[in-house]
Parts: C-alpha cells; structure tokens; sequence
C-alpha cells in the first residue's frame, strides 16, 4: 500500500481529494527538484515570436538552466573555442526587458482574458548574448557608450542587435519626471541615467542635460547580469503551442471586437 492509499484509508478521503493531493506533492516535488537542479522553479518557456528562426521556432518549448547555475558564453567568447548553441556560437539568454518584473501567472491569465497586465511587468525575451561591455563602451561600432555594464543581445532572425532595436519618441515634461519619481513612479533602470515610468512601461534616457523618452527591446541598454534569467539549453519542438494556442484565440477574439 503506498502512502497516498494509506493516506485516503486513514483520513477517509473521497477519491478525487486523494488525487487532488497527489498531483499537487507531484508538481510540488518537480519544482523542487527544477529549483535544485537549475536554479529556476519554472525552467520551461515557449517560444512565442519568431526572432530567433529558424534555431528557436514559435511554439518550441525551451528548458532553461538559471542563471545562478551556469555562466553565459557569449559569441566572441564562443568563436575562440568552436563552442555553440542552437547551431551558433554563443549561449542563447532568457532576459527581463529593461529589468522589468516578469509576468506571473495571474498576470499571464488576465493577459489571455484580454485584460491589461502592468506596463512595468513584460514577457521575458530569449535572445543570443553577442558580447559583453563594461560602462563606457560602445554598443556597436560608432554607437553611443553603454549606460553600464552587461551583454549585447541580438534575436538569430533580426537584423539589429537589440540594443538599437526601438526609437526616441520624444523629450519628457521635466516636471513630470520629478513629481512621478518623488512617488516612486519613475524608477531607476541601470546606471543613473536610465529610468522607466511605472504607469507607460517607457524608458527614459537623461543626456546631454535632456531627458528623452523611447521605447524598444533593449533599446539603449546592454542587459545587466541580474536580467538574465537563465540560458537555453534544450528545445521540444511545437509542444509550446499548448502554452499559445489559448493566447492567440484571445487575440483573436480581441481584434474582433476592436473591428467593431
């Protein structure tokens, strides 16, 4: 008899609480072993966009080791050893967007009900980490020196790295800015000149004594170490369409109703 039967023989428990129990010590004990073995309690992603086609398609399922568990290889670092991943040098990183908080699953359930979900939270991105730049470097030949230190991201199917993947839109009300950050509205990203407005999800830049408002991936950022989330290890290909399905049927239905 095993602890589960003994358990329903001695506390008299209907069948289905019984089975209720054993699926909740099972995924229970899962996580625990995921948390223990790679760093992470839900190392499983889908794939949800097709920037790293055709090495990452949309709906693979990608297990990810934590970032307390490994060090990333970056592509420069990968080409002097002939290491790759996903058929290319370099490890391929799970990352928070500008640090942003990632989405629990409350906020994942009220995204597929078409609700909105806060503008500080965002969907990771799992993109390959080209090289790494200590504040003071430039982001790319000619470009604009990093902000602070962390990697250089770029999707395998993109044609910019991330870095400069976005746009300026604008300058910001500096009056605006001081109000919102007294609140705690406006909170530092990295370094001290890159902030983010909690209630628009927008970046702020502050140079050249302006403060500019923009958007994108990464847009002006390299990706700090605390970012990362994990690094790719293995894909399942198309099982992550059970993840996607519910959320493309949403955005669906969602479209239907803005057409009229």
């Amino acid at each position: 008899m095993n602890i589960f039967e003994r358990l329903k023989e001695d506390l008299h428990l209907p069948g289905f609480v019984s089975d209720i129990i054993f699926v909740v010590v099972v995924v229970g004990a899962v996580s625990l072993a995921s948390q223990l073995l790679l760093g992470l309690w839900t190392p499983m992603v889908a794939v949800e966009s097709g920037s790293m086609v055709p090495n990452l398609n949309i709906g693979d399922i990608v297990l990810v080791q934590g970032s307390s568990r490994t060090q990333v290889t970056t592509w420069n670092e990968a080409e002097k050893t002939g290491y790759t991943a996903f058929n290319k040098p370099g490890d391929v990183v799970l990352y928070r967007p500008y640090g942003k908080e990632r989405m629990g699953l409350l906020d994942q359930a009220k995204a597929l009900m078409g609700m909105p979900i806060p503008p500080y939270k965002a969907t990771p991105i799992i993109h390959r980490a080209l090289r790494y730049v200590n504040k003071g470097d430039p982001m790319w030949e000619g470009g604009p020196k990093a902000p602070f230190a962390g990697y250089i991201t770029k999707g395998d199917h993109n044609d910019v790295i991330d870095q400069s993947a976005g746009a300026i839109l604008g300058l910001a009300n500096t009056t605006y800015l001081a109000q919102e950050q007294k609140k705690g509205e406006i909170i530092e990203v990295g370094g001290e000149s890159i902030f983010m407005d909690k209630a628009t999800g927008l970046i702020i830049y502050r140079a050249d004594n302006s403060s500019y408002v923009g958007e994108g991936i990464s847009y002006l950022t390299p990706v700090e170490k605390d970012w990362v989330i994990g690094v790719a290890r293995v894909k399942i290909p198309l099982v992550g369409y059970v993840r996607l399905i519910p959320n493309m049927i949403a955005d669906g239905i969602s479209r239907i109703f803005k057409a009229h």
